[in-house]
């Protein structure tokens, strides 16, 4: 076998938050940077927006892959 295993998906989900929470922080200096750093914000803002979106599919694919005793029904 060549290379690591796949990671499991509670890692990704993990890995997706904390990559979430960087591009919170980027965009937050790059905000206090000025006007002319306008166009960086944007970018960061689309790619916030994607792995947002990563790393809710991420959290539905991980729930659904647990056991169902993990997850109490509301009632």
């Amino acid at each position: 076998m060549r290379g690591d295993p796949p990671r499991s998906l509670d890692y990704l989900v993990a890995y997706y938050r904390g990559v979430y929470f960087a591009t919170i922080a980027l965009k937050g200096r790059l905000t206090r940077l000025g006007p002319e750093y306008r166009e960086a914000v944007s970018t960061v803002g689309h790619y916030q927006t994607m792995v947002k979106g990563y790393w809710d599919a991420l959290k539905e694919t991980a729930a659904m892959d647990r056991p169902s005793s993990d997850h109490p029904r509301d009632s």
